[in-house]
């Protein structure tokens, strides 16, 4: 059983490919739409969709070319994506980094009516010092796309929450990275501070043990999200 969930848990890093395509898993419950980060792929948050389908959700796991166009094209990528599968119902929104600023970008296009609850998990809401930091390195500047390079804490140009909109923000804490430790506060996941998860208008904001990397296989995350999204009201 043990050796199932370490194979399960770098089983998530397998890389985009461009003839990736949502994976769909069909409910009667609520839609929850996952969106991987920047150089994530589906395989990303498929753990995650899995384990909500199985609550009864109908899931759409969306894949998208997070490297290779800006934020405004992936919006509207993902914007047809839901178009198409939505119908008339209630969507939910659980997100990876930059999954979370792409949702941000989303939520003024979609229904009030129709838009349920968003689970942000290691957003970088208010920008990443790393990305800061690689802008300024030229060999691996080039590695960001245009969607990366918008992710530095000058460039987060992402609307407001809406108030209509509950919204939770998960952070982890633990840093596996040692190099990348010197240009983040002192409690971050490595990539992002724990801080730089903010956004105003959030109704939950937690901090567990848990990287950058791998937060969204980790149970006590998936438990949290299962909670927040079956929350009355």
């Amino acid at each position: 059983m043990a050796r199932k969930k370490i194979i399960n848990r770098w089983g998530v890093l397998r890389p985009p490919m461009p003839w990736h395509k949502p994976i769909v898993r069909e409910a009667d419950g609520e839609m929850v739409i996952l969106l991987h980060g920047l150089w994530r792929s589906i395989w990303a948050m498929d753990p995650l969709a899995k384990h909500l389908h199985q609550q009864g959700y109908h899931t759409i796991n969306i894949p998208y070319p997070s490297f290779r166009k800006p934020i405004d094209e992936l919006t509207e990528l993902v914007h047809n994506t839901i178009r198409l599968h939505a119908g008339k119902r209630r969507v939910h929104f659980v997100t990876h980094s930059l999954g979370g600023i792409i949702t941000r970008n989303l939520l003024p296009i979609i229904p009030p009516e129709q838009t349920g609850r968003v689970v942000m998990l290691a957003p970088p809401n208010q920008g990443s010092e790393i990305i800061d930091w690689i802008e300024h390195c030229p060999p691996l500047r080039s590695t960001l796309g245009p969607a990366g390079k918008a992710l530095g804490t000058d460039h987060i140009d992402a609307p407001p929450v809406p108030e209509h909109t509950d919204t939770a923000v998960i952070m982890g804490k633990r840093s596996s990275i040692p190099f990348f430790r010197t240009f983040l506060d002192a409690e971050n996941d490595g990539i992002v501070s724990v801080q730089s998860g903010k956004v105003d208008g959030m109704n939950e904001f937690h901090v567990i043990d848990s990287d950058h990397t791998f937060i969204a296989t980790e149970p006590e995350v998936m438990e949290m999200v299962q909670t927040f999204l079956q929350k009355d009201g």
